[in-house]
């Protein structure tokens, strides 16, 4: 019961302290676009098998260059385990084999080439895959302990959340602690109402602790596209975290392309439902895109995506063409830089598109 008590309790002092809102953040118009890319967990784990993984690494740091990339996001821990000796999670093993610290290098190495190197976390997935409580005490003091202890250990330039929030409606593991609040409560809140607050409170608890340790940290969050699914599926209240500065960067993931079968899920039609949402006026908007679709013989995305050595780059232009979005991320690393001739077609047209700077209202 005592958990539930807190979780909401919580909930109520931060949303008094929500911050100013302004429908679409405002960017100078001389400031630098982000442009980001996502390196998983199996990316780097490909590079850590190697036994060569300096070299691995930096030969993707200096790819990354090609496209001027200004962030990177790596994922340092997909399973609840830990790149470096942590006081909280159990060591990746593959990193067991190399004599120095992999993270501390990566680090290193992405500001030589000035590329801000962002902690990539699955806050609540667990070393066999399944999905943690977001209602266990214990399971939020270990999230936020790993990150205070990345935060606090490593010059990093931010932590980031991707979309593992609730995996579903159905979910059971929280059923007790739900029932314990629901019979101790005159006005209960409903299971999804409860879900919600439980991650939103883990959100702003992340961002405390980060800016506890340095207010220049970025804390960024990667929702899903759909909105409506984010909040009543993952119990992920996005409208709420962009209103109340829950997140520094908000970066949702736009994954379809402009001529998608449904037309909600529309790149443009996203773009715009996204652009829209009231946000607090220091609240970034990133733009994630899906380079993984290049080639893919799946429907309905094979009919844009099956040959489209442009439709990266236009989506980069069109996210480019309006001052409240501040950059665009990759999804991910390795499907930039694939050889073949679609491939490489799309990352010359990427580079085109990187350098246009003609904001518009």
């Amino acid at each position: 019961m005592k958990k539930a008590v807190c979780i909401l309790m919580i909930l109520v002092f931060l949303c008094s302290c929500a911050g100013n809102q302004t429908r679409g953040a405002k960017n100078s118009e001389s400031e630098q676009r982000i442009i980001g890319v996502w390196m998983s967990c199996y990316e780097l784990g490909a590079m850590l098998d190697t036994g060569n993984f300096k070299n691995e690494f930096c030969g993707a740091l200096e790819n990354l260059k090609r496209i001027n990339t200004t962030d990177v996001f790596v994922h340092v821990r997909a399973f609840g385990d830990s790149l470096f000796e942590s006081s909280f999670y159990p060591r990746n093993e593959k990193t067991l084999s190399y004599d120095f610290d992999v993270l501390d290098f990566m680090i290193s190495e992405a500001k030589k080439r000035n590329i801000r190197f962002h902690a990539w976390i699955n806050p609540f997935r667990a070393p066999d895959g399944s999905f943690l409580s977001p209602a266990d005490e214990e399971v939020r003091k270990r999230i936020l302990s790993g990150i205070r202890e990345i935060a606090s250990k490593y010059k990093i330039s931010g932590v980031h959340f991707d979309d593992y929030f609730y995996p579903s409606p159905e979910y059971d593991r929280d059923e007790q602690a739900i029932a314990d609040y629901s019979r101790l409560s005159q006005n209960a809140l409903t299971t999804a109402e409860y879900r919600t607050a439980s991650i939103t409170s883990l959100i702003f608890s992340a961002k405390n602790a980060i800016k506890n340790i340095d207010p220049k940290l970025i804390f960024s969050i990667s929702p899903a596209a759909d909105i409506e699914k984010d909040k009543n599926s993952f119990f992920a209240d996005v409208e709420y975290w962009c209103e109340s500065g829950a997140a520094d960067w908000i970066m949702p993931q736009l994954y379809f392309g402009f001529e998608y079968n449904l037309e909600k899920f529309r790149f443009q039609n996203l773009l715009r439902v996204w652009r829209d949402l009231p946000r607090e006026e220091n609240v970034k908007m990133i733009i994630g895109l899906p380079s993984y679709k290049l080639c893919t013989d799946k429907e309905p995305d094979n009919l844009e995506w099956g040959s489209g050595k442009d439709i990266l780059a236009r989506q980069v232009t069109e996210c480019f063409s309006y001052k409240d979005i501040s950059g665009v991320c990759f999804f991910s690393y390795s499907s930039l830089f694939l050889e073949d001739e679609i491939h490489t077609a799309s990352l010359a047209n990427i580079q085109k598109a990187i350098k246009i700077r003609t904001p518009k209202a």
